[in-house]
């Protein structure tokens, strides 16, 4: 699959998801012209982002050092729960706020075109926030504005490695290992519930999109037979057009023998 010059991504996810048709259109003709048309094809196929992207696209332009902040934050708490599991309470909570500072961003650049910003949206924003915070390729098309997908948060493997793993207890510290390992069990415990959070969310997400589906095509099917109907009405108008001027063609005759 031929790349997406970033600049075009970045232009195309700029502006409001109303114009990005437009945008994504005009930018498709620039780069067919200039050449590149496998790029311009791929650009094409792109659909208009979902208003929980597009504020997480925002983020990157309007709140670059909280966004930053958000990014370093998470790393943080990478590092803290595999060397430091003592100080994981803070780190947490330090990630929760840069999280919580940039939600209220996103929902305020929702609020300002008109976009829904509810309960269900920011919980898109922040799984798609927390997803591209942990992947350095993600995290680097976040901070450019130029997403193409959405994101799911990451579970506690993530922070771990790359399986569920025991942490390890450093010597001289605070913590025992079997408050270590108490705290390992709690924090696999959130994960599974997060997990099974995110499946029930992503569930209602997909009977939402079936059900907007649905409602399209009834509403299409709609659109269809208004002009169907409107076209028969035509018809018959212009059938009794017809059939009064024929009857005033015979009747005329008649008339001019007597």
């Amino acid at each position: 699959m031929a790349t997406i010059p970033p600049k075009a991504l970045e232009e195309v996810y700029a502006v409001p998801p109303a114009e990005f048709t437009r945008a994504r259109n005009a930018r498709v003709a620039a780069l067919a012209k200039s050449g590149h048309h496998d790029a311009a094809e791929a650009l094409r196929k792109l659909r208009r982002p979902a208003a929980p992207l597009w504020a997480v696209n925002q983020l990157g332009r309007s709140d670059p050092e909280r966004l930053e902040a958000f990014v370093d934050a998470v790393a943080r708490l990478r590092r803290t729960q595999l060397r430091d599991p003592s100080a994981v309470g803070d780190a947490v909570r330090e990630q929760r706020t840069a999280l919580e500072a940039l939600l209220e961003s996103a929902r305020a650049r929702l609020t300002e075109h008109g976009l829904a910003a509810g309960p269900q949206a920011l919980r898109r924003i922040s799984s798609t926030l927390q997803g591209a915070a942990v992947d350095p390729r993600h995290a680097d098309n976040l901070r450019h504005g130029r997403l193409t997908t959405e994101l799911s948060a990451p579970g506690f493997e993530v922070f771990a490695g790359a399986t569920p793993t025991p942490l390890k207890v450093l010597t001289g510290g605070k913590t025992s290992a079997k408050e270590a390992d108490t705290q390992r069990r709690a924090a696999e415990r959130r994960a599974r519930l997060e997990e099974a959070r995110q499946q029930r969310s992503r569930e209602a997400e997909e009977r939402e999109r079936l059900a907007r589906e649905q409602q399209a095509a009834a509403d299409e099917a709609a659109r269809e037979v208004e002009a169907l109907a409107s076209k028969l009405a035509e018809a018959k108008r212009r059938l009794s057009d017809a059939r009064r001027g024929g009857s005033a063609a015979a009747r005329k005759p008649r008339r001019a023998d007597r």
